[in-house]
Formats: C-alpha cells, sequence, structure tokens
C-alpha cells in the first residue's frame, strides 16, 4: 500500500513538473513593471538659464502693480543687523525705526519707501507696520529669532521682496513663538499682504515653529529669484490666496507631518522657472480626520504652461501632487513621484478631485504602492502626443 502511494505521489510530482516546463505564459512584461524606478528627484540648486524677466508696464494689466519696477523708490532706510544690535541710517520724515538689541520694529505712513536690510544676529527679527506698499531689498542679511517670526509684515500691501544681486541671505525662526494679541505670524517669514519676490540674490528659510514662507494673500516668483526652504513644523511654502511662479529656482523640503512642501489655498500658475518641492512627512489624524502629506497641494485651478515643475512625497499615503480642482496642463515639464506605504492611506504620485486637461510639454506620475494617477473628474489628454503610456506604476505623456 505504502510502495502505491509512493509511486502516485511521484506520477504527480511529474505532472506538475511536465506542467510548468510546458507553461508558455510569459511573465517578462509583469515583472518588468514591477522593477520601474522613478525619475530621480531631489534638491537641485544649479544654474537655470532663463530669459530675461519682461516687466508689465501696461496700467490696465492686472500684473502691473506686482512688478517693484514700477514705482519710483525715493525714500530709502537702511537697517543694520550687528549681533545682538542693531541700527537704522538715512532717517526719513513719517518712517519711525526703533530696535530693542536686535529686535527692528518698522512703522510707516508713507509712501515709496525701500528699506535696504544687511548684516547678521542670532537673536533679533524685523517688523514692519505699514500704510502704503514698500520694498524690502535683503543685501546680505542672517536673521535669527528663537521666539517667533525672522521677517513679520503686518502690512496688507504690496510686499516687494527684492534679493540682491549675488548676495547670500538666511532667515530662522524659533521652536515656539511668542504671540502678540490680534496679529499672525505663520511662518520663520511671514506677510500679511502679496510676496512678489524678485532679483538675483540667494534667500534661504529654515523653519521649526511653523511655516517656512507664509501670507495671508498671495505670492508671486519672478525669473532670476533663488529660494530655498526647509520646514520641519509647518508648510515650507504657503499662501491663502495664490501662487504665481514665473521663473526662479526654488527648492522645498517638508519634514512635518501632516503638511504640504508647497501649499496654495487658491489657485495656482505655473509659467517658467524651475522648482522643485520635497515632502518627508507621515500622516496626522485629527478629530477622525486622516490628513496626509503632499509635496505640491492646489485647493483651486492649477494651471502649468512652462518651467519644470519635480515633486516626491515619501510618506505613508503622500501625495506628490494633490489637486482639488481641475489642473490644466498646457506646456512645461512635470515629475510626480511618491514612494510611500500605504498603511492609513493610499500614497499617490498625482491625484485630482476635478478635472484634467494635458495639451502639451511632459507629463510624468508615478507611485510605487498604488496607482500613478487619480483623476475624480474627467481626464483629456489632446492630439499631437509623440508618447502616451501607463501601467500599474507609471503614466507618461509626452508632446
Amino acid at each position: 500500500m505504502r510502495k502505491s502511494l509512493i509511486i502516485i505521489a511521484l506520477g504527480l510530482l511529474s505532472l506538475s513538473v511536465a506542467s510548468c516546463v510546458n507553461d508558455d505564459t510569459d511573465l517578462s512584461s509583469v515583472i518588468a513593471e514591477y522593477q520601474i524606478q522613478p525619475e530621480l528627484i531631489e534638491v537641485d540648486s544649479t544654474a537655470l538659464h532663463e530669459d530675461s524677466d519682461v516687466v508689465v508696464t501696461d496700467e490696465l494689466d492686472d500684473a502691473y502693480g506686482d512688478y517693484v519696477e514700477n514705482t519710483n523708490w525715493t525714500r530709502i532706510v537702511y537697517i543694520v543687523m550687528d549681533g545682538d544690535t542693531a541700527y537704522a541710517s538715512n532717517s526719513v520724515s513719517g518712517v519711525t525705526v526703533t530696535a530693542t538689541g536686535a529686535h527692528v520694529t518698522v512703522i510707516s505712513t508713507k509712501k515709496k519707501v525701500q528699506y535696504v536690510v544687511s548684516g547678521s544676529t542670532s537673536n533679533g527679527s524685523l517688523k514692519f507696520y505699514s500704510d502704503k506698499k514698500f520694498q524690502l531689498l535683503l543685501n546680505g542679511v542672517n536673521i535669527t529669532n528663537p521666539t517667533g517670526a525672522a521677517i513679520n509684515n503686518q502690512c496688507g500691501k504690496s510686499f516687494y521682496v527684492v534679493l540682491a544681486q549675488g548676495t547670500y541671505n538666511e532667515l530662522h525662526d524659533g521652536s515656539a513663538y511668542t504671540m502678540v494679541s490680534g496679529e499672525d505670524q505663520k511662518g520663520a517669514f511671514f506677510s500679511e499682504g502679496q510676496m512678489l519676490f524678485s532679483g538675483s540674490g540667494t534667500l534661504k528659510v529654515y523653519a521649526t515653529g511653523a511655516d517656512g514662507i507664509s501670507t495671508d494673500d498671495y505670492i508671486r516668483v519672478r525669473p532670476g529669484v533663488k529660494i530655498y526652504v526647509n520646514s520641519q513644523a509647518g508648510n515650507g511654502i504657503r499662501a491663502k490666496d495664490g501662487i504665481i511662479i514665473d521663473g526662479g529656482v526654488i527648492n522645498v523640503e517638508c519634514y512635518a507631518d501632516g503638511k504640504r512642501a508647497i501649499r496654495s489655498k487658491n489657485f495656482m500658475t505655473i509659467n517658467g522657472g524651475r522648482t522643485v518641492a520635497l515632502s518627508y512627512g507621515d500622516p496626522v489624524i485629527a478629530d477622525g480626520d486622516t490628513a496626509t502629506c503632499a509635496a505640491l497641494r492646489c485647493d483651486s485651478l492649477l494651471t502649468m504652461t512652462g518651467g519644470t515643475l519635480k515633486l516626491k512625497a515619501t510618506g505613508d499615503g503622500g501625495k506628490a501632487l494633490r489637486a482639488k480642482g481641475n489642473m490644466v496642463h498646457q506646456g512645461g515639464k512635470l515629475s510626480a513621484v511618491s514612494t510611500g506605504t500605504k498603511v492609513l492611506k493610499a500614497p499617490k504620485g498625482i491625484k485630482i478631485d476635478g478635472n484634467l486637461s494635458v495639451s502639451g510639454g511632459y507629463y510624468y506620475g508615478y507611485s510605487s504602492k498604488s496607482s500613478p494617477i487619480d483623476v475624480a473628474g474627467v481626464m483629456t489628454v489632446a492630439d499631437g502626443y509623440s508618447k502616451y503610456e501607463q501601467n500599474r506604476k507609471v503614466l507618461t505623456i509626452e508632446y
């Protein structure tokens, strides 16, 4: 009996082996998909060749007021940070500058004032109260404020931030903010009004207590600007009313859980430049809701017409690109990579709650654990593309 069982078992094994040998199923394509490596996305501070910026000179154009060149800055105040103290020179009637140690407060009722700031302090800050729009020329300054924002603009008017040619500027906040009743300071570099960046210097912002660069209005970045933001506690760059990137080199690294490297609570438009945003955080659960991280989150229309946008999310359920509204991609190069785990939420290269329209440029999404793209609405891809491929991990559209 035992001998018969052995013979039967050997026979079944032979059939099984023969079946495997004769199986013509080709798994190479499936294996290849799972072995795909995403595009490399990392901080990139190399020089970027950009066409000369064209100043809008038509006063009827909505963007006219965003250009610092359209104002004749006839009043100049110099502020120097000098260790434990600070001082101002070239006084202007209607402008009061006071310093407590190296913590400087400016109160102004005048138009056309330019503040030129330089020097270094490890315990200082710069706060503005102004009735009129003004220009801040960062001319080689290094400010650390252990108890709040390094620069805090309480003026709701246009705030022109100019990075002087060839200069290096650095801002640090503190891990715990000392708040003033009735005032916001939502980041290491905060403004109530729109922040309009221009010039050809470098600005680095290190945030440990709140956002890096933050405004309750909108942000415009022009060609030539070089910005790096490292945020440990809040969003990297946040704007309440929108973000416009016309050019420049922007690098953002966000390590905070539940936050975004770049966050626009309204529209966002990318027309040029090179922007790299990296999110390393994990989800945060509060009141039964799970907030996942994103390299870029836009709560309204997201439009890209040119430039380069590179996004990467590494945390659990992280989204490289998260658009709550519609997205229109007409040109430029977009790369969105998600390499996070799938525990609380599914990671996505690109997640769009509205419609997606692609008609030009390069459009790339990747996710190691979930779909590379998730569009809740209608996805439209215009004719004329040279490449359109999608599998379990990657979507590539190229014109």
